[in-house]
C-alpha cells in the first residue's frame, strides 16, 4: 500500500512541475512577444503591395486561405481585412483572423490590431527600412495576449512556434520579391 502512495506522489509531482513551469515562464516580460527582421533585395515600394494587397499575401504567409475585405471603400487607416487561415496546429481548422490597420504609412510602416476571439488579441508591426542600393530592411514585432486560459498556459510554447512560422514566411516574401524584382 506505501508503494501506491509513492506512486501517486510521483505522477501529481510530475504533472504539477510541468504546469508551474508553463505558468512561471508564461509570465516573463516578454510573454508573447516576437521580433524578426530580414533584409530584401528590393525598394520599399517593390515590397509594400505584398504587405497589403491579399493575393500576395497569401502567396507568403503561410496557411492563408482567404482574404476578405468588408468594406472595399476603406483604406489606410481603419481598413480591415478578414484572413482566413487553416490552422496546421490545430489539425487544419480554419480560423478567422480580424486584422484592422491602426497606422499606415506606405511605404515605410504600418500597424495592424489583430483579433481571432475568443482565443488572441494582438498587434503587428511591419518596418520598411530603406538600406538604399535597392535593399531594405524588413521589421517585424508582434505582440499577442491570449484569452483562451490553455493558450495562455501553452504561450511559453506558442510563442517560438509563432515566431518559426514568421521566419520562414519571411524569407519565402524575400524569395517572392527579389525574384519579381530580378525579373524587372
Amino acid at each position: 500500500m506505501k508503494w501506491l502512495k509513492w506512486i501517486g506522489i510521483i505522477l501529481a509531482v510530475l504533472l504539477i512541475l510541468p504546469v508551474l513551469t508553463l505558468l512561471v515562464l508564461g509570465q516573463r516580460k516578454d510573454a508573447g512577444h516576437v521580433h524578426h527582421s530580414i533584409e530584401i533585395a528590393a525598394s520599399p515600394q517593390q515590397i509594400w503591395p505584398w504587405l497589403e494587397e491579399g493575393d500576395k499575401l497569401k502567396q507568403w504567409v503561410s496557411w492563408l486561405v482567404e482574404v476578405r475585405v468588408p468594406d472595399p471603400s476603406i483604406h489606410g487607416v481603419g481598413a480591415s481585412h478578414i484572413w482566413v487561415m487553416k490552422d496546421e496546429n490545430n489539425g487544419g481548422m480554419l480560423m478567422q483572423i480580424v486584422a484592422k490597420n491602426r497606422e499606415y504609412a506606405p511605404p515605410s510602416h504600418l500597424t495592424l490590431q489583430v483579433s481571432s476571439p475568443p482565443e488572441f488579441t494582438g498587434e503587428n508591426n511591419y518596418d520598411l527600412v530603406d538600406l538604399g542600393n535597392g535593399r531594405t530592411r524588413l521589421e517585424v514585432d508582434s505582440r499577442y495576449h491570449f484569452s483562451n486560459w490553455v493558450a495562455n498556459l501553452m504561450e511559453p510554447v506558442i510563442t517560438p512556434a509563432i515566431k518559426k512560422k514568421m521566419v520562414a514566411d519571411e524569407e519565402r516574401l524575400k524569395s517572392m520579391v527579389e525574384s519579381k524584382a530580378e525579373a524587372r
